[in-house]
């Protein structure tokens, strides 16, 4: 009989956390509370889970329910159409994966009629019957009458080798076997297969010679490997296979000898029975593990790349100064964009490098106009010249704003939704502007698989890595404080419990001046878990710009003026439902009141322009790191294209994994070893 399983108990032994941890989890999510509200606001019940341990016990959650689920489905399914035997349930009840149940489940879904079922039908079971005992037999005369011995046979052998198949412990046994001992070996395809490759693919052969004629075991494959392995076998450039093993078939046949309680060699007929369910079962399994080293690829890929995101997401904004936007250009024009304090524009116009003194002229007036504080310009072709132009009539900061993903937004329907009647290449000066003031705020905007932050994502499932990355953005948004009054309907809908409608709504009926004037456009509930993330520096209430919570606005100040570090019975009698932890969060939110958590910047100041013609091997420049990846850092050098750190040239001490040392958007010091000119290339490293 299959029973539900313990829901507390699996996931308690398997996160080790107990059970009343997992309980309160999952009794908050049934309540609708959003993980950024339990992870910040409820530490005092889940005993300090964070956004990550919160979401995996969900994830583990409704994986055991799936696998309840189909187990429920198939053995219900199987019995209404009379086909459920004692072995197949019990198989059914052990499967520990959704693949088990898939493949068990699979001749029964199918509408089509396998050879052992229709060899069922005809009565060869008594056949296969005497067959696993492994002694000799004779074939009941009835069924000579109708058929040759040879056809009964067979089909006899087809029953056995679907038993077999559906035998969860040999299955079981299989695989682990194959994971302890398994070779996976590469070749390259014939000449006559790599012919029919395109030119850009088969100049890229030489690169894999490595994989050419290669076996790795699984204890020592790394993540790349499968890469490097699932890549070039989809160009057809490569032979990838599983290495069957005689020494483990032989542990089969022992165990199934077992299985039948026969101690003596198979007969010939059994041993074929056998090594069909083995050929069957092999290339099965052969899938599964593919899809398993694929899936250990896609896990460590997007934990590179969700910490390069996640990074990149907490770049420090810069708020409260007067920008200027330059897209810069020649044969067209360089394209100027000023917004107003809500980021609204409020002025566009354009320059030709080609004439100076106008473009001088203009961007006078433009930034005396404006009382412009900072002039941002896109990293991207003609961007040296458009810096020195502005350098000759602005004495302030010049900020150089990586130029990657602006085409994606200026083209994206939310930038058609923000924007319609602005043209396509304003919207990407507008992004210019924005992207430098909060790069968060901009960044959300955009769909999460373009923002390029890991050289191997479009690998990788997309469903999988849009649902894993749209977390970290959720993260990254909710572990700020947001401003109401400037954010935008985007920004907003990754606030706790707002959707699109909420979020639409209080962007429309901004300016506030106050939290409470929230409680006009949002819903009761939307509003308890959703204030805590919102801030309103226009507020004459001090605490609407910090996590405190409106409804612990009286025993904050209570605390505050009384400087109350401790709870004690009259402030207990008072604020019935405050405990110290509640004391200790409102302290800690008032020491923070007003800093912002986003402290390292991704922007660099303008300096002398980088001219490839110009420099020298053992120069020392800073640059910025744009990626991190297994055995590189990328570095943005100004000239179009980012260069590579090898990992042997990242540390003087050895080199494990590259962001032990660097992060996306570090500052850091590199030095040219090597200067190509033939391909534009530069050597660098980091052992200065």
């Amino acid at each position: 009989m299959l029973l539900e399983p313990n829901y507390l108990e699996i996931i308690s032994n398997e996160l080790s956390i107990t059970q009343n941890q997992v309980l309160v989890v999952l009794e908050m999510i049934k309540s609708w509370d959003t993980i950024p509200f339990i992870a910040r606001y409820r530490k005092e019940i889940t005993r300090n889970l964070d956004e990550i341990q919160i979401k995996t016990i969900i994830d583990l959650e409704k994986k055991i329910k799936n696998l309840y689920e189909a187990k429920f489905s198939a053995i219900n399914n199987i019995t209404e159409a009379w086909k459920m035997t004692p072995d197949l349930l019990n198989n059914l009840i052990n499967a520990k994966t959704l693949k088990e149940v898939e493949e068990i489940y699979k001749p029964y879904k199918s509408k089509k009629k396998t050879k052992a079922m229709i060899a069922l039908e005809k009565w060869f079971k008594e056949v296969s019957d005497l067959i696993k005992l492994n002694k000799s037999f004779e074939i009941p005369k009835n069924l000579l009458s109708k058929y040759t011995e040879d056809e009964i046979i067979s089909w006899a052998i087809d029953i056995i080798s679907s038993e077999i198949s559906l035998n969860t412990i040999l299955r079981e046994l299989l695989i682990t076997e194959y994971k302890k001992y398994w070779i996976i070996s590469s070749s390259k395809k014939t000449p006559k297969s790599l012919e029919k490759l395109n030119d850009k693919d088969r100049e890229q052969i030489p690169k894999f010679e490595l994989y050419f004629e290669n076996s790795l075991k699984i204890q020592n494959i790394k993540p790349y490997q499968i890469l490097a392995l699932n890549r070039w076998e989809s160009l057809w450039i490569l032979n990838v296979r599983l290495e069957k093993d005689e020494i483990i078939l032989d542990k089969l046949r022992y165990n199934y000898s077992n299985i039948l309680n026969i101690n003596s060699p198979f007969l010939k007929e059994l041993e074929t029975a056998f090594l069909s369910w083995y050929d069957t079962l092999f290339s099965s399994i052969e899938n599964e593990i593919r899809s398993d080293l694929t899936d250990i690829w896609e896990d460590d890929s997007i934990l590179i790349f969700e910490k390069n995101l996640f990074n990149l997401l907490m770049s420090k904004p810069e708020n409260w100064k007067k920008v200027l936007a330059i897209d810069p250009g020649f044969k067209a024009w360089c394209k100027l964009c000023v917004l107003d304090e809500l980021w609204n524009p409020i002025h566009f116009d354009k320059i030709f490098l080609h004439s100076l003194d106008n473009a001088k002229t203009i961007l006078k007036d433009i930034i005396l106009k404006y009382k412009i504080d900072v002039v941002v310009i896109w990293n991207w072709t003609w961007s040296n010249e458009a810096q020195d132009l502005v350098k000759e009539v602005f004495s302030k900061d010049i900020f150089i704003v990586n130029e990657s993903w602006a085409s994606v937004y200026s083209a994206w329907e939310i930038a058609q939704d923000e924007f319609p009647d602005i043209d396509v290449l304003d919207r990407g000066t507008i992004s210019i502007w924005r992207r430098f003031i909060d790069p968060l705020s901009e960044l959300v905007k955009v769909p999460v698989w373009s923002i390029w932050v890991w050289m191997y994502q479009h690998d990788i499932t997309q469903k999988k890595l849009e649902e894993k990355l749209s977390f970290v953005v959720e993260m990254s948004v909710n572990e700020v404080w947001i401003n109401v009054n400037q954010a935008s309907i985007y920004l907003l809908w990754y606030i706790s419990w707002i959707d699109k409608r909420q979020a639409k709504k209080i962007y429309q009926n901004r300016p506030y001046r106050s939290r409470e004037e929230l409680k006009k456009v949002l819903w009761e509930k939307a509003y308890t878990q959703a204030i805590w993330f919102l801030r309103v520096p226009e507020s004459e209430e001090k605490f609407d710009n910090s996590d405190i919570h409106p409804d612990q606005y009286l025993l904050a100040k209570y605390l505050i003026e009384n400087n109350l570090k401790k709870i004690d019975s009259k402030s207990k009698e008072l604020f019935q439902n405050a405990n110290q932890d509640t004391v200790d969060f409102i302290w800690d939110s008032y020491k923070n009141l007003w800093i912002e958590k986003r402290v390292v910047s991704t922007f660099t100041k303008a300096s002398k322009k980088v001219v490839f013609e110009e420099l020298k091997i053992w120069d020392i420049l800073e640059w910025t790191i744009r990626n991190v990846v297994a055995f590189w850092a990328f570095v943005d050098v100004w000239l179009k294209n980012d260069w590579l750190v090898h990992v042997s040239q990242i540390a003087d001490a050895f080199v494990k994994d590259p962001n032990d040392f660097v992060a996306v958007w570090d500052k850091v010091r590199v030095k040219i070893t090597q200067i190509d000119e033939k391909i534009n290339k530069l050597q660098l490293s980091m052992k200065i």
